[in-house]
């Protein structure tokens, strides 16, 4: 009997031994990180947290580490910005990882500077201002410009004469302190405005039978203004065939008839006929002044045309070229038509034809080099001769002088008939 108590007692004294024990590294200890502050300025503190799986701290007991680099005690600062990962050990147990940023300290915002887009501009134009505070932000939305010593609205402003503009911006800081710019002077370059006409080219033919479309479609722009200056390319089995007409077709990508073009180098949109697209060609008589202006001599005697051209900058200019043409109005040729316009017959007997181009005067469909100066108040002239062949009408003879830019655009053009002295249109 004895000797069985004394058996269990021994097993009573292992047992409570194994179920006392703290286990040491035992398998189900957990840890997590915290920290006071998950954002912090350079040199500032944040205090870090080691919790276990039963809620206990434990952060005197814990290792931290910052981005795997074991730190003393729990109180970290970095005197560099950037995000960094932090972790804690703790009984062999590893937190997940916690990141921390710490970003550099802003720097006040004390003074301002003042831009102006473009730094010079011709009169008329708009002036676009931008304001900068010295620590790189972009304050101009809550800035006030000053040109010439009043204030404006926004942040842009349209120059209507030439001379120079003193500009400068205040703006009130975070701390109630109202900074003022360095003025800035805006040169504002004089400039002569002259009347606005829109060029249509229009590739077409007799045998065409969509392109009395665009014929229909010319009638009612000229419907809303007289600043419209046409030409009728005709192309194909056609009697008004113009053959020269093949490099502008390379150049301007053409690949079917009907094609318009607007100042030669934007395709008139289909239908050219819809409310859209007349005004698509009337706005081009309005907007950005072209800043110069095309006027015409012309004498006809006989079979014998003399025109001169004539072309006046109201601003400085480079790389441009004339592009001079004699057309024939009046002519009667039945067309070809598979639209609804002109009653919708086919053909349309007995069409007039108008505009259509004969001859190419400049040394090139795609225009000659303007020489001499052409800056402000400059003028070009160049004189051209026409022989009238007998297949055309001298009495319907007229004349389209155009000029074209480095990008093939007419800048603005001009009509003339025979025996017509013409003055530059300034406004």
């Amino acid at each position: 009997m004895k000797k069985i108590l004394l058996a269990f007692a021994i097993l009573t004294s292992l047992i409570y031994t194994s179920c006392s024990s703290d286990g040491g590294s035992g398998n189900n200890t957990t840890v997590s990180v915290t920290s006071d502050f998950t954002s912090r300025y350079v040199n500032e503190n944040i205090t870090l947290t080691a919790t276990d799986g039963d809620g206990n701290n434990v952060t005197s007991d814990a290792t931290f580490y910052v981005n795997d680099v074991a730190i003393v005690g729990n109180v970290y600062t970095s005197a560099t910005a950037g995000t960094f990962n932090v972790k804690a050990t703790y009984d062999g147990a590893t937190s997940s990882n916690l990141s921390v940023v710490f970003n550099a300290v802003p720097i006040p915002l004390t003074s301002i500077t003042v831009t102006s887009n473009p730094s010079f501009i011709d009169a008329g134009g708009v002036l676009n201002f931008a304001c900068l505070g010295n620590n790189g932000s972009s304050v101009t939305a809550n800035s006030t410009f000053f040109v010439n010593g009043s204030a404006v609205t926004g942040s842009s402003y349209t120059t209507d004469v030439a001379g120079t503009l003193d500009v400068y911006a205040t703006h009130v800081n975070s701390l109630g302190a109202t900074l003022t710019s360095p003025t800035i002077q805006v040169t504002v370059n004089p400039v002569i405005n002259f009347n606005k006409r829109v060029l249509i080219e229009d590739f077409t033919g007799t045998w065409c039978q969509f392109c009395p479309r665009v014929s229909y479609a010319i009638e009612q722009v000229k419907a809303q203004t007289s600043d419209v200056v046409v030409t009728a390319i005709h192309r194909g089995s056609d009697p008004y065939n113009f053959t020269g007409a093949t490099a502008l077709e390379n150049q301007i990508g053409l690949t079917g008839y009907p094609t318009a073009m607007l100042n030669r180098n934007t395709e008139w949109n289909y239908p050219e006929t819809s409310n859209a697209s007349i005004n698509q060609a009337v706005n081009l008589t309005s907007g950005v002044n072209p800043k110069l202006g095309v006027a015409m001599e012309t004498t006809t005697s006989g079979n014998t045309s003399t025109v001169n051209v004539k072309v006046k900058f109201g601003k400085s200019f480079s790389n441009l070229k004339l592009v001079v043409y004699a057309l024939e109005d009046n002519l009667i040729y039945n067309q070809t038509n598979s639209t609804s316009y002109y009653g919708g017959v086919n053909p349309i007997v007995g069409f007039e034809h108008d505009h259509v181009l004969r001859a190419v005067l400049s040394s090139s469909i795609l225009g000659e080099t303007i020489t001499g100066s052409t800056n402000l108040n400059d003028e070009f002239s160049k004189s051209f001769t026409y022989t009238i062949p007998g297949n055309v009408n001298a009495s319907n003879v007229r004349f389209v002088a155009f000029v074209i830019d480095s990008s093939n655009k007419a800048l603005n053009a001009r009509q003339a008939g025979p025996n017509e002295n013409q003055s530059f249109e300034i406004e």
